[in-house]
């Protein structure tokens, strides 16, 4: 008993110092945002001399949050929003079709998810550039949808596992496809449909590679490239810098704590059905 009590306890110191390491930089990020520009080089970790807010003021005019706070609320929930449509509407036809149409499409779509999006950059440029939706909030939609190709590979597994006597009974008493699917099987589909939006949601909201590719302009920017767009050739305003960073931060930890659950939630069902 006393070895298995000294064996926890140092499973927990060190489980502490990883906690520690990951909370030290969260710690610099806040703190810095009280400081002046001299105190965040001289002191990095030092507490500021006094807490004040006039850093997250000057943040807020600087990157004309209300603009770039709708850009990206926007974005993604549309974006989201589409993800979930045609990605369940999708898989449960490939899930209940069984047919040579359905094997391609499947293979097709599990094709597109293996290829590296650094691969298609190029020519996803030129596609965006000849469709005119360079710098668009439809050309940012259209790209951040294709997280529907893996919402189409959680769904078709769930749809798969689900027993069919349900949507038989409903055929039966004359229920339409789409009624079908609609009032009976996306009901079911709660828990993924909880973890594909929590985890596309947080995914779109801190994209930057994407945003930084296809947005240009200033009014279009999203919080996330509003950070990039902070950082200066010769000079950086610390004092600046870092509320932005948890201004843009703020929401997803926000969405991330009030969700939690459901992610739990959505990750032990799916390993039930699995």
């Amino acid at each position: 008993m006393k070895k298995y009590g000294r064996a926890t306890l140092a499973g927990e110191i060190v489980m502490a110092l990883f906690c520690a390491i990951f909370v030290i930089p969260i710690y610099y990020l806040v703190v810095s945002t009280f400081k002046t520009q001299a105190e965040i080089i001289a002191s990095p970790l030092g507490l500021p001399k006094s807490f004040d807010l006039s850093n997250y003021f000057r943040a807020f005019r600087t990157i004309n949050f209300t603009q770039s706070l709708f850009n990206s609320l926007l974005i993604t929930s549309v974006s989201v929003i589409l993800i979930v449509l045609f990605g369940s509407m999708a898989a449960y036809a490939i899930a209940r079709r069984n047919n040579k149409l359905t094997i391609f499409l499947r293979n097709y779509f599990l094709l597109g998810f293996l290829v590296p999006l650094q691969v298609t950059m190029l020519p996803l440029f030129l596609v965006m550039k000849n469709l005119h939706l360079i710098n668009t909030y439809q050309g940012m939609i259209f790209l951040h949808s294709n997280g529907a190709i893996f919402a189409i590979f959680l769904y078709n597994g769930f749809i798969r596992a689900m027993p069919r006597d349900l949507e038989e009974a409903a055929f039966v008493d004359g229920a339409s496809l789409l009624r079908t699917f609609w009032q009976i099987v996306f009901p079911l589909l709660r828990p993924v449909t909880a973890t594909l939006v929590i985890f596309n949601t947080m995914w779109i909201w801190n994209d930057f590679l994407l945003s930084y590719l296809f947005l240009s302009s200033s009014d279009k920017a999203t919080l996330t490239l509003q950070v990039y767009n902070g950082v200066g050739q010769y000079f950086t305003d610390w004092t600046i810098m870092m509320p932005v960073l948890v201004i843009a931060l703020l929401p997803m930890v926000i969405f991330y704590l009030i969700m939690q659950r459901h992610i739990i939630g959505g990750l032990a069902s799916g390993s039930l059905k699995g």
